[in-house]
């Protein structure tokens, strides 16, 4: 996961590396005149260790979704433009997104995530520090009843007393182990938006809705060119499938180094 702070290291949010010069996060994240610096490798080992492992790379461009709703939180996803290129070590690593829609009943089904966020607990005496927890998807009524509002259709509600993500959890991301050609690989599944409450289920940016947007993004950035954003909020049609994509099939996903590859179907972005 990526700290991104401001240069006077005041931390704003998380954030996910998808390649070597962008950072998916979201977009409520990003601010007018105000500068964001990605740190990667952050609560990697000891202390003297982290002087090693993480590097820090200033953003100089910023892509929101351009139908972000402040209201509603819909579409609350952007992805930043590094200025230097990210070195892949052991511990710094781009993660993997879906990209086609026949995962959507494979990932809807999955019902408890890994969430991973910097933000603060409500926990006593735990720290605010960099953390993993278990976190069950819920009913979208349990998030128009917590949040007082209703959920988007690119939008998921998650969340439950024992997971104890609170308000300042900002764009911590959820995500699960799933099996692919006889590895496992952590796959990319929402993003928080802002109204997170301590202790009640929350609502989540749903990333595999927004593969257009991601995908043009990356096509466009990698090329240097203006980023021809979809036309309207519709996205890629959804596939019904009685059962799950087989997993060791070329159409799951997809890593940073084949991202132009697009014969394989989750992003290893």
């Amino acid at each position: 996961m990526t700290y991104l702070h401001t240069t006077e290291l005041i931390f704003v949010c998380g954030g996910t590396l998808i390649t070597q010069k962008l950072v998916l996060t979201a977009a409520h994240c990003t601010k007018a005149n105000v500068d964001l610096v990605a740190r990667l490798g952050e609560f990697i080992g000891t202390r003297e260790e982290q002087d090693t492992i993480r590097s820090e790379h200033y953003v100089n461009q910023t892509f929101k979704h351009p139908f972000y709703n402040i209201v509603t939180h819909a579409n609350d996803i952007a992805i930043l433009g590094l200025a230097t290129n990210v070195v892949y070590t052991e511990h710094i690593r781009p993660i993997c997104i879906p990209w086609w829609t026949i995962w959507r009943q494979y990932i809807d089904n999955i019902q408890v995530l890994t969430g991973t966020t910097w933000g603060m607990s409500m926990v006593k005496n735990e720290s605010d520090s960099f953390r993993t927890l278990e976190v069950r998807r819920q009913p979208a009524e349990m998030c128009t009843s917590s949040n007082g509002s209703n959920i988007e259709r690119t939008q998921f509600c998650a969340g439950n007393s024992e997971s104890s993500l609170c308000n300042m959890d900002y764009s911590s991301i959820l995500g699960a182990m799933i099996p692919y050609k006889n590895y496992s690989r952590f796959v990319l599944i929402g993003i928080a938006t802002t109204n997170q409450r301590c202790y009640q289920p929350s609502i989540y940016t749903d990333v595999l809705s927004h593969i257009d947007f991601i995908l043009s993004v990356w096509r466009y950035f990698s090329k240097g060119q203006s980023v021809p954003y979809p036309s309207s909020t519709t996205t890629t049609s959804t596939t019904t499938t009685t059962q799950a994509p087989s997993l060791n099939d070329d159409r799951g996903l997809i890593w940073d180094t084949g991202l132009s590859n697009m014969s394989e179907s989750v992003i290893s972005v």
